[in-house]
């Protein structure tokens, strides 16, 4: 179990809204994906900073390619949030139509019984077995 210290009671007390946002999936997900998007951004800022201030100084070539390579790590990162969050809301959309898909089948199937209870019931002359 997990220790409460007095101070983060206290917070909650008066930010009662963000209890429920502690264990929220949308919540944790959204902080994940703004840090990773601010790490890429710290990357790719960080090499063209070092890109520019290294531009006349000895072993150049081999600082560009370590710099090169952090940019296009903080490219890829930007670009691996990018994905999640389209991928994030299309299986979202997609969840939602298969549960009221599901849903209407579940009260179709559930009214089922009685309408054909009812048709046997006609079929029979209203007799039962």
């Amino acid at each position: 179990m997990q220790r409460i210290t007095e101070q983060e009671l206290k917070f909650y007390r008066k930010y009662p809204e963000l209890v429920r946002a502690v264990g929220d999936k949308q919540s944790i997900y959204r902080v994940v994906l703004v840090a990773v998007f601010v790490a890429g951004f710290d990357l790719v800022a960080s090499s063209k900073a070092v890109k520019f201030g290294l531009v006349e100084s000895p072993g150049a070539a081999m600082a560009e390619m370590v710099i090169d390579l952090i940019f296009e790590m903080g490219v890829a990162l930007w670009g691996g949030v990018a994905t999640t969050v389209l991928l994030q809301s299309y299986v979202e959309k997609k969840y939602k139509e298969g549960r009221r898909y599901q849903q209407e089948i579940m009260k179709r199937l559930t009214g089922e019984p009685a309408q054909n209870q009812k048709k046997d019931n006609r079929k029979s002359g209203g007799k039962s077995d």
